[in-house]
């Protein structure tokens, strides 16, 4: 194909639509003249280096929920272009021919071609070249594409005012709550060690007149209740101890107690480990460190919310994939599932799919053959709808093993 029909194709196919790069290498290569994809890249980074530098072509960044054109222009914007080439910046840029863009399209999201997302990267790995490069295929890890299918429907489903959002949105919620009750929790425990600790108390002597047993299974207390006599007054209070009773006081029996000054019937036996109040050490240690630890064990219900928006927002399409189910290992923290699927090369190549409850892919088996329907971007974290009821889970990719042949 010469450089000026080249170019042409280009512009004629940017007439109606934004397209991405990896949309105009696939112009490049569909007269079947260019079979070689590295050569395809190259005169079409040429062509549009071009088209940019005399104003024809408009490069622009897409993103969550605005398109702008580029404000560089002419050689500038194309040395962009170049630099930016084989790079995850180009995935998010789109072109569209100058004469045929309207100021009412600036600001909104593109119209997509169905073959190609968004975030597809266009640059293909060594292994892919050929015919094998322009059949279509999905990236779930920033290493590993399979070959899929485009199904009927491939649009993606709605975001804003979905059931999808709603519940991630409570996951999230749920999540966040958790922490703030635990954090709010041991906030309250070490101002309350804290006040006791610096509280003023009198000593006195109180007789025992019950003991409870109170043990746990590894902690031993006991519980005490004792009457004792403050400014002529005859008071009954309890006492908590972290201890076996038989090495407290029994009832009849006298014990010297501490009794808050503000509140006289606060009481505390002197001497022993008191478990009435927190002690604010211990309480500031858990506070440092439990939060953070509930918060990396809902580190997927905090984040789902925000990767899968990203993810739909980045223009990526349903995608069908065949697989096989080769191992299933449950765990304390959920379940794994191995996935066997061939890449464009033709290659088995093996990926894991992460769930805690609910399976993404059905009551699958070791051996069973599933017809995967999902979206993802090369981020790991993918939507996968179930072929058994079509429900839409979130679930999260690991990277392949080795290609095996």
């Amino acid at each position: 194909m010469k450089a000026g029909a080249l170019r042409e194709s280009m512009i004629e196919a940017a007439a109606d639509r934004w397209l991405s790069a990896s949309d105009l290498v696939a112009v490049a290569r569909s007269t079947g003249v260019l079979s070689d994809h590295r050569r395809a890249r190259e005169l079409t980074l040429e062509a549009i280096k071009e088209l940019v530098s005399e104003g024809s072509l408009v490069p622009g960044a897409f993103g969550t929920s605005r398109y702008m054109p580029w404000s560089l222009t002419g050689t500038d914007a194309a040395r962009k272009v170049e630099s930016e080439w084989n790079t995850s910046a180009m995935s998010r840029t789109w072109f569209r021919a100058k004469a045929n863009l309207t100021s009412s399209e600036l600001g909104s999201l593109p119209q997509r071609t169905p073959r190609h997302s968004a975030r597809e990267t266009i640059e293909a790995p060594s292994s892919v070249t050929g015919s094998e490069a322009t059949e279509p295929w999905v990236r779930l890890t920033k290493s590993t594409r399979l070959q899929a299918t485009i199904p009927p429907d491939s649009a993606p489903p709605t975001w804003k005012g979905s059931w999808l959002r709603r519940r991630l949105c409570l996951k999230r919620a749920a999540a966040v709550v958790a922490i703030a009750s635990v954090s709010g929790w041991l906030g309250w425990a070490v101002i309350a060690g804290i006040k006791h600790t610096l509280a003023s108390h009198t000593k006195t002597d109180g007789t025992v007149t019950a003991q409870t047993d109170t043990s746990a299974r590894r902690d031993s207390s006991c519980q005490l209740d004792v009457d004792y006599t403050i400014n002529g007054h005859q008071l009954h209070s309890v006492a908590k101890v972290n201890a076996k009773c038989n090495t407290l006081p029994g009832p009849g029996f006298r014990t010297t107690i501490d009794v808050d000054t503000a509140d006289p019937h606060d009481i505390w036996i002197d001497g022993a480990n008191d478990a009435n109040h927190p002690d604010p050490m211990t309480m500031g240690i858990f506070l440092l460190i439990l939060p953070t630890a509930i918060a990396l064990v809902l580190r997927n219900e905090l984040g789902d919310h925000g990767g899968i928006r990203k993810l739909l927002a980045s223009g990526a399409q349903w995608r069908q994939v065949e697989v096989t189910v080769t191992r299933k290992t449950a765990g304390r923290n959920g379940v794994t599932i191995r996935l066997e699927a061939k890449d464009p090369a033709g290659n088995r190549r093996s990926f894991y799919i992460f769930y805690r409850f609910v399976s993404p892919i059905g009551p699958a088996s070791k051996g069973d053959k599933v017809s995967l329907t999902l979206i993802a971007d090369g981020k790991r974290l993918a939507l996968i709808q179930r072929p058994d009821n079509g429900r839409i889970c979130v679930a999260r990719i690991s990277r392949s093993s080795w290609p095996r042949g």
